[in-house]
């Protein structure tokens, strides 16, 4: 009996005894456990936030504008997430500027009339010259509208005495429906031609001995010429222009001392415009 109870709690202690130990390295593990679990949390997270762009890209200039053109290809943790196209244009200065469809200009500058006297002397120098225009632009290389110019070239006198002849207050008005032909008009440089059909009023004063006359006619009128421009801005312009302008009024009209021929006119001005 004695040695049953004695084998009873040998059996009793040893199982405590392991009980313990275990109870002992169980908290350990668990520990060890968290934290490996912990790293492994910590380096997924880190793996998940790698993204890596790469953008392929191309760009082309030409007289309409820069184009900015490619792929940016997204990948995380180098696996591919997708392609995305992208454009962006950005427009030259004149395809800005050829948007617009209205221009006005005013000029300034100098004219100079061929016609003569009867004596053979021409009755102008130069003078000055101005005008204005307004044109709508249908297209960038055709403009249409309305033109206005003023000419006045300088008098002459002839002669001395009694056989003096003087000729001053010459002044033309020239009202046209107006045409500018742009031959580059993709350019910030324009060569342009500038014409127009019209009516002018010219008018001149003659004084002679014992005599005085100030007379004035209307007739239909062209003008066809050549100019340069640059665009300072896609809205601002400046330029040099000449123009031939031929009218259907004879001098005989406007004094008893001139020859019969059509009135003729060269002038030079210098344009600033705006479009908007």
């Amino acid at each position: 009996m004695k040695k049953v109870l004695f084998a009873a709690a040998l059996w009793v202690l040893g199982s405590a005894a392991v009980f313990a130990q275990h109870a002992a390295v169980k908290p350990n593990k668990s520990a060890a456990v968290k934290a490996a679990d912990a790293k492994v949390e910590s380096v997924r997270r880190s793996m998940d936030s790698t993204v890596t762009t790469n953008v392929y890209g191309m760009q082309e200039t030409d007289k309409y504008g820069t184009m900015d053109y490619g792929v940016a290809s997204t990948t995380v943790n180098g696996q591919n997430q997708g392609d995305v196209m992208y454009a962006t244009y950005d427009p030259s200065r004149s395809a800005v500027a050829n948007s617009y469809d209205m221009e006005v200009s005013l000029t300034y500058g100098g004219s100079y009339s061929t016609n003569k006297a009867e004596g053979g002397d021409k009755y102008a120098k130069m003078g000055q010259a101005m005008g204005a225009n307004i044109l709508w632009n249908p297209c960038p290389y055709m403009g249409l509208g309305i033109d206005y110019m003023f000419l006045n070239p300088d008098g002459r006198h002839y002669g001395s005495g009694a056989d003096r002849v003087s000729f001053h207050r010459f002044r033309a008005h020239n009202i046209a429906l107006a045409g500018k032909l742009n031959l580059n008009a993709w350019s910030n440089w324009r060569v342009y031609i500038p014409f127009g059909a019209g009516m002018m009023n010219a008018r001149l004063k003659t004084d002679a001995t014992g005599a005085s006359t100030s007379k004035d006619k209307w007739g239909a009128s062209l003008y066809a010429g050549l100019g340069v421009q640059y665009d300072i801005t896609s809205t601002l312009f400046a330029g040099l222009e000449y123009r031939y302008a031929y009218a259907f009024i004879s001098d005989k009209h406007l004094s008893d001392f001139n020859k019969d021929k059509n009135l003729q006119f060269h002038n030079v001005f210098f344009r600033m415009g705006m479009r908007f």
